[in-house]
């Protein structure tokens, strides 16, 4: 085993640093049936290390890509899906071109970016000279495990004294790197836990920048690059300050919120799914496609006992309950729309419906219900209208809900987009 470097540029994907993946330049079937015969055990030991083993070729039905491709195009069936991606997926990265020729099977871990944008630095283990038909499978994993152990902790060893000896904090170097830096998700500060793990790295990072400074410079550059670390991660002063934060919200504005917070969440699922789809091969193009404004609708069929299912989109059941399904049914009845403060006037119709969804319930608690939800006043309508919203964009992405659901101003109508030809009611 040879542990060296290699280079790469404009991989389709952001690694982390605790990912080992294998790699080769053709296809070795030795090497590939032992991992394939020990993947397994492979992940429990490199797991001990706090290191995740990605076989290339299981990546996609790891991660679960295809339910999350089909989040976003429900009409894909199966085989319509990429599912695999080969170990030689990312030769064509390798920066330098006799590597990229020679490169045999090999485990890459410990990716960096490195200080030219768009290249990453792993490090390597050569596997040629392991002889993989003979040996104790234990005894060989092991030793990789070791060795990618001692290579990486030696690695954050030298990182921490090149940190600890500079003289000043440098804003562009990849050991903190506070000027370029983009979290990755919105942080609400649902928790005190998340305020006091920023304050606490706040103070530190705080200290080591200024410890070897000047006391005429401490405050000037410190505190300015803090405050802008502040300023986009959104920081909150105090606990009291969140919690005062969530009272002043309404029950629809934190749904809204989470909601936004969900939409995020799926938007990076789907840029990590496009990357890996690019690793395979797929051009843009043909992802545009899984996106394109011309997709197809699916038929929606509601059966006798008012389930809702739709067709083309591999039958998928969309489930809420009683009551907003009563109010969804109602504004399928009309395609042009229902006014808000009209609402009343739909009060005998919606409360027979609601009826017939909850046929055991008393009759007086039925008719205050449907009262709260036709009042123009009240919130009930758009509570409903909002858990309509989260039945679909549960089961696919919102750009096709959006056919499906309720929309509209409250000072005008709202109405359901989906053409009704699509729709069928079951007798």
């Amino acid at each position: 085993m040879i542990a060296g470097e290699i280079l790469f540029r404009n991989l389709p994907f952001c690694p982390r640093e605790n990912q080992i993946f294998y790699i080769e330049n053709g296809y070795d079937e030795v090497v590939n049936d032992f991992i394939l015969s020990n993947y397994e055990l492979m992940r429990i030991m490199f797991g001990k290390i706090g290191m995740d083993f990605c076989y290339l070729p299981f990546l996609l039905k790891e991660n679960f890509t295809e339910e999350k491709i089909r989040y976003y195009a429900p009409y894909l069936s199966s085989e319509q899906i990429v599912t695999s991606v080969q170990s030689n997926a990312f030769v064509a990265f390798i920066s330098d071109k006799e590597k990229r020729t020679s490169l045999l099977p090999s485990l890459i871990f410990n990716g960096r970016q490195e200080r030219n944008a768009g290249e990453v630095r792993f490090m390597q283990i050569v596997l040629a000279d392991i002889d993989f038909t003979h040996c104790n499978r234990f005894s060989v994993i092991n030793d990789l495990k070791v060795t990618i152990s001692e290579t990486v902790n030696s690695d954050r060893i030298d990182d921490e004294k090149s940190f600890l000896n500079s003289e000043h904090l440098c804003l562009d170097s990849k050991c903190l790197c506070l000027d370029s830096y983009e979290p990755e998700k919105p942080y609400s500060w649902d928790s005190p836990s998340d305020m006091e793990m920023y304050a606490k790295a706040d103070k530190v990072l705080y200290s080591v920048s200024c410890e070897s400074l000047p006391e005429d410079t401490k405050k000037s550059r410190g505190l300015g690059v803090f405050a802008k670390f502040r300023k986009r991660i959104g920081k909150y002063d105090s606990e009291a300050s969140v919690s005062e934060r969530c009272q002043e919200m309404s029950e629809d504005e934190l749904f809204e919120e989470k909601s936004l917070a969900e939409t995020q969440k799926n938007l990076r699922e789907l840029r990590l799914t496009v990357q890996r789809l690019r690793l395979e091969g797929v051009s843009l193009m043909a992802i545009h496609e899984f996106i394109d404004k011309q997709e197809p609708l699916s038929r929606m069929t509601i059966t006798p006992d008012y389930r809702i299912f739709l067709l083309d989109y591999n039958n998928i059941e969309i489930e809420m309950g009683a009551l907003p399904k009563a109010v969804y049914f109602l504004f399928l009845r009309y395609p042009e729309g229902i006014i808000c403060k009209h609402m009343p006037d739909y009060y005998n119709e919606l409360l027979n419906i609601y009826k017939q969804l909850r046929p055991n319930t008393d009759e007086a608690r039925l008719n205050l219900t449907i009262t709260m939800v036709i009042n123009p006043m009240g919130n009930a309508l758009k509570e409903n209208i909002a858990r309509i919203r989260k039945a679909f964009v549960e089961k696919f992405d919102e750009h096709l809900a959006n056919n499906y659901i309720i929309t509209g101003e409250r000072v005008s109508q709202y109405s359901i987009p989906l053409d009704r030809n699509l729709i069928v009611w079951e007798e």
